[in-house]
């Protein structure tokens, strides 16, 4: 059967074609559909494709099941259509077993997951080991399957009392197994975890001791059982060569002689904040601060969760 809804949508001055009048809807084959079901529109009797018009949808509703098959529908919202009725699109969705796991959100995007929700994955060490299934978030706006991991310091927490260099420590807890995360971003083309130091007083770099005061490790990063202290990340853009912050970087903190917002260490509330893109620097495992011990120095850290999408 030929497609009314694609043809109107190519051709100009088109009126709707297969339209069955005793159930009022227009079929279509639906690519990609469970088990070859067709899409099919309601309420298309004299529908017509102005000059210049497209035709504008209003977004997907949810998936009527979130897994073993279901339905969504969105409608037409073209006031220059001319119709008798409203016309509602539906197709299938969710067509992938209740059971079924896939590697990350990208290769659930790949089986047809449309809407955010918690997922099954089992993600595939750098050494070719599949780790047991384990639930993450899979954030599916825009068409893109962003596997979400979450943790414990997701949240403003306040820090004070602390002036030696790095003598508060906060370690990171992530929702599923450090291995399980690591998979997850070695496995992954594309990931990026956020993180902010808002301080009053409390800078990050020590220019007289040329060293860090607040920073945070990773997994390469971090500190030793033994408590042997390896170099620090560096702040936002995730290297430990440079001591720079994002306003460092775009040149726009917020005084021209500092490379971090916090480095002007003055008693007014600033904040240094950004995204670590680089996957060698991921994830974050612990946030380090000092110089909150003197009256009205106070610090919040707060670290958003790990975001990863693609596949390697």
């Amino acid at each position: 059967m030929i497609s009314c809804a694609d043809k109107c949508s190519v051709e100009i001055n088109c009126y709707v074609a297969n339209f069955d009048t005793n159930s009022e809807t227009c079929f279509l084959h639906m690519s990609g559909g469970c088990n070859s079901e067709q899409q099919y529109e309601q309420g298309w009797i004299s529908i017509r494709r102005e000059q210049g018009t497209g035709f504008n949808w209003s977004p997907w509703s949810k998936c009527s099941n979130t897994c073993g098959g279901g339905k969504r529908t969105r409608s037409h919202q073209n006031a220059n259509v001319e119709s008798t009725e409203n016309v509602t699109s539906v197709e299938a969705c969710h067509c992938f077993g209740c059971n079924d796991t896939a590697l990350n959100c990208d290769e659930w995007k790949s089986k047809g997951l449309v809407d955010s929700q918690t997922v099954l994955i089992e993600p595939i060490t750098s050494n070719g080991v599949k780790l047991q299934a384990v639930e993450v978030y899979c954030y599916m706006e825009n068409g893109v399957g962003v596997t979400e991991i979450n943790h414990n310091g997701e949240r403003n927490i306040t820090v004070v009392g602390y002036e030696a260099l790095g003598s508060y420590s906060y370690i990171v807890t992530y929702d599923i197994s450090f291995e399980h995360v690591v998979a997850i971003i070695d496995s992954s083309q594309f990931c990026r975890q956020f993180v902010r130091w808002s301080c009053k007083g409390a800078l990050i770099w020590d220019t007289l001791n040329d060293e860090w005061t607040t920073y945070w490790t990773n997994r390469s990063t971090a500190y030793l059982a033994t408590n042997e202290k390896k170099t620090p990340s560096g702040f936002f853009h995730g290297t430990e060569v440079r001591r720079t912050c994002e306003c460092g970087i775009s040149q726009t903190c917020q005084e021209s002689n500092v490379l971090c917002n916090c480095d002007i260490n003055d008693y007014i509330w600033r904040s240094d904040e950004g995204y670590v893109t680089n996957k060698d620097a991921l994830p974050i495992v612990a946030f380090f601060a000092g110089d909150t011990g003197d009256s009205g120095e106070e610090g919040h850290h707060f670290i958003g969760p790990l975001e990863c999408y693609g596949t390697a």
